[in-house]
C-alpha cells in the first residue's frame, strides 16, 4: 500500500483516482467512469462539452474532491447509487490518476446491433474527435498519472484511432502493466501483439457467436473468420501468462441464447489456448427486466456458462456488471479453475 494519509469510507477506484474521456450517448465530456448500468445512472461529470483543450488539473481535482466529500459524509453521489463497484475501505487522500478510460471516439469497423450507436449510426460515425495523446502526455509530464492502476478503451474501435500506437507505446514505456483493449478483432494490431507479448496488455474481443451466420446477424459485417483467426494469432503471442487474450460473449435473448451456441464458443476458446472468458447480457434487454422478475431461462443460461467453464477448467470467468445483476452476485471475477490462486 502506498504511503500517505488514508481515510475509511464507501467509495470506488473511479471516484477516487479515475477519469473517463467520453464521446458517446451524453456527448463529448470528461467524467469519472463509463459505467451506466447502476440504478443511479452513472455519468458523474467533470467537464461537459469537452473537445480536447488543455485541462486545468487544479480545477479537475477540485471537482473530484467535491464528489469524494459526498462519499466521506456517508451519502452517495447521485449517479453512483446502487453501483456494484462501491466498497468500504481505506482510501488514499491524494490527487492522482491511475485508472483511465479512453472513450472519446465512436467510429468503428463493426456494426454490432446492440451498440448504442445503432440509434443513429450515421451521426456517430461522423462525430469529430480529438487527438488525446497530448492530454495523456501532459498528465505524465505533470506526474498526475501513477502506475499500478488500469488503462481501458471504449469506442468505437480503438485500433483504428490515428494515435492508438503512440498511446500504447507511451503506456508501455511508462510501466503500465494492466491495459485492456476491447476490440472488434477485425483489424490485427502489431502494437496490441507487442503488449500481449510483454504481459502488459490484454485484448478483449466480443465474438458473441460460434458461427458465421450468427456473427453476421449480430455484427452486421461478414468477418467471423477474420476475427477468429486474429484471436488465434493474438493467443499465440502470449508468454507465460493466462491473460493477454479474452473472449467475450454478450447474450442477446432470441439471437445467440442456446446452450449449443455457448458450448461451441467455449470449445473454440479452449482449443486455442484462450483461458479467460467474459459473459455479459445485452443492455436494452436488461433494462426491460430491471424492474421485474428476470427471465429464469436467461438466468439459468448464465449459471450454465459458469458451470461449463468450471468443468472445462478455464482459468477465469469474468461476469460483467449487467450479468452480475441478474445473478445477484457482487463478485466481478469468478475464479473457477483449480490452477487459480
Amino acid at each position: 500500500m502506498p504511503e500517505g494519509k488514508y481515510e475509511k469510507y464507501i467509495s470506488c477506484k473511479w471516484l477516487e483516482s479515475g477519469v473517463c474521456f467520453d464521446n458517446g450517448v451524453y456527448g463529448s465530456n470528461v467524467k469519472l467512469c463509463c459505467y451506466m448500468s447502476a440504478p443511479g445512472g452513472g455519468n458523474t461529470m467533470i467537464f461537459e462539452d469537452y473537445h480536447g483543450k488543455k485541462i486545468d488539473w487544479n480545477e479537475f481535482f477540485r471537482i473530484k474532491q467535491a464528489y469524494r466529500d459526498i462519499q466521506k459524509s456517508g451519502r452517495t453521489v447521485e449517479g453512483c447509487v446502487g453501483c456494484v463497484f462501491l466498497e468500504e475501505k481505506e482510501w488514499l487522500q491524494e490527487d492522482y490518476i491511475d485508472h483511465i478510460i479512453i472513450d472519446h471516439f465512436t467510429k468503428c469497423n463493426c456494426a454490432c446491433k446492440y451498440c448504442y450507436t445503432e440509434e443513429d449510426k450515421r451521426r456517430y460515425n461522423s462525430l469529430k474527435t480529438y487527438n488525446i495523446y497530448p492530454i495523456i502526455k501532459d498528465m505524465f509530464d505533470k506526474k498526475i498519472i501513477r502506475t499500478g492502476g488500469a488503462i481501458g478503451f471504449g469506442g468505437g474501435e480503438p485500433t483504428i484511432l490515428p494515435e492508438f500506437d503512440k498511446l500504447i507505446d507511451l503506456f508501455l514505456k511508462n510501466g503500465f502493466t494492466n491495459m485492456r483493449v476491447p476490440s472488434s478483432g477485425i483489424k490485427y494490431s502489431k502494437m496490441v501483439e507487442r503488449g500481449i507479448s510483454t504481459g502488459q496488455l490484454t485484448v478483449v474481443v466480443s465474438v458473441d457467436s460460434s458461427d458465421r451466420e450468427t456473427y453476421k446477424q449480430i455484427k452486421q459485417v461478414d468477418a467471423y473468420k477474420t476475427v477468429t483467426n486474429n484471436l488465434i494469432k493474438y493467443a499465440k503471442a502470449k508468454k507465460n501468462t493466462h491473460y493477454g487474450v479474452i473472449s467475450k460473449y454478450i447474450i442477446i435473448p432470441g439471437t445467440n441464447d442456446t446452450k449449443s451456441q455457448i458450448d461451441s464458443w467455449l470449445n473454440f476458446n479452449k482449443e486455442n489456448n484462450i483461458e479467460v472468458i467474459v459473459i455479459d447480457i445485452e443492455n436494452s434487454w436488461l433494462e426491460k427486466y430491471r424492474e421485474n422478475e428476470p427471465d429464469e431461462r436467461i438466468v439459468d443460461l448464465l449459471k450454465y456458462v459458469l458451470n461449463r467453464a468450471k468443468e472445462m477448467n478455464f482459468y477465469v470467468l469474468e461476469i460483467c456488471d449487467r450479468a452480475r445483476y441478474l445473478l445477484k452476485t457482487d463478485n466481478p471475477v469468478i475464479k473457477i479453475a483449480a490452477t487459480c490462486d
